[in-house]
């Protein structure tokens, strides 16, 4: 008999414990923090949970070669052919986005939580602090329980409250890890001088980010202003590349509001009508009368990203060097990471939850 353990019911976690628990002769114990389990989950994709691309790029990630290879052994088909084997429909929009049919994320979770079955042990509201290596086993806090196995996938503070990061996989410590501190991605941009009469004001642009004049990204997309910033996935997509610069001092934010006419003459339409109101959101048009600005190129110097409250994921955690393809921690025998821990994020539109899936997937087979 096998005793493996998963710390965190997230993502990641959760398929792992459905395919480890199908698997005779293993026993399967997830540890989770929390009350409840797929509590990031629950909430993403806006309560749809959108769980996977049907178009995943490798440059979409801070580390292309290792999503690369991760694609070599779990791609989208593989991921969706899973999910059907489970019994989930699923749908996609035209950007390639999955979801369950149902639209609701919770379905997730019911497909793939099963704490029912007689090889799976759920251990809610249980916080680890100490996981040591013993005569070849592994032991948690003090369980009555060895594990063969441990399989660490307690992803990250994004979206969490500066009290309840404290402490957070504090127990990782003793393992002496090579780890990037976590910085929130998928976020948005406080804005330096910001006009905040913008507040509340949503427009379709094209957004571009720009650092030292050189251009890093650019996509179209909508950006909702807030009281001292921008947002939007198409923002929160430009800060996941900020991130990746090694400096960030002189980056800012170009906006195109000429979305979908970017060849219209805009001089031309202010000679004609004396003003910018048949085109622009009103707050922008009052904006554009009392500070006339280059509706094509209309600059925002970044000040700083949101709060990792305020992060869809993080940037940082374990390194990559750490592990094998397979996931396993070189140093540690027995021993894998999943998912958001490692050093590894995407953009928006499923290629975060792909990649904790899909890591998922890869120690599945390792482990069965």
């Amino acid at each position: 008999m096998k005793n493996i353990a998963i710390i965190g019911a997230g993502s990641s976690g959760l398929l792992l414990s459905k395919k480890l628990s199908d698997v005779d002769g293993v026993q399967v114990y997830v540890f989770e923090k929390c009350k409840h389990v797929g509590t990031k989950l629950r909430a993403s994709g806006g309560g749809k949970a959108n769980i996977f691309n049907t178009n995943i790029f490798p440059e979409c990630y801070n580390n292309p070669d290792f999503a690369r290879a991760l694609l070599a052994q779990v791609s989208p088909d593989i991921l969706k052919k899973e999910f059907e084997d489970m019994g989930l429909t699923m749908v996609s929009d035209e950007e390639g986005r999955v979801y369950p049919t149902s639209q609701y994320s919770q379905t997730m979770i019911d497909i793939l939580w099963e704490p029912e079955k007689s090889n799976l042990h759920a251990e809610l509201e249980y916080d680890v602090r100490k996981v040591r290596f013993e005569n070849g086993k592994w032991r948690i806090n003090d369980y009555p329980v060895l594990f063969d196995n441990v399989v660490f996938a307690t992803g990250t503070t994004a979206n969490m409250i500066p009290k309840n990061r404290l402490g957070y996989n504090a127990f990782l410590t003793d393992f002496n890890l090579k780890f990037s501190d976590f910085q929130p991605s998928l976020v948005g941009f406080k804005i330096k001088n910001y006009p905040k009469s913008l507040s509340g004001c949503r427009a379709k642009v094209i957004a571009s980010l720009y650092s030292q004049d050189e251009l890093i990204h650019q996509e179209p997309g909508e950006v909702t202003f807030k009281d001292d910033g921008i947002s939007g996935i198409v923002i929160l997509n430009l800060s996941a590349y900020y991130n990746r610069l090694s400096h960030k001092d002189g980056c800012y934010v170009e906006l195109n509001f000429m979305y979908g006419n970017p060849d219209y003459d805009v001089d031309r339409h202010v000679k004609r009508f004396g003003s910018m109101k048949g085109i622009l959101h009103p707050k922008l048009n009052e904006l554009y009368e009392k500070h006339p600005f280059n509706v094509k190129k209309y600059k925002f110097a970044i000040e700083s990203l949101y709060d990792l409250a305020f992060a869809q994921v993080c940037h940082g955690g374990v390194d990559l060097s750490e592990i094998d393809e397979n996931f396993a921690l070189k140093r540690y025998p027995g021993a894998y990471i999943t998912g958001e821990l490692l050093n590894i994020d995407g953009v928006c539109g499923g290629y975060n939850l792909f990649f904790a899936f899909a890591s998922a997937l890869v120690v599945a087979r390792e482990l069965s």
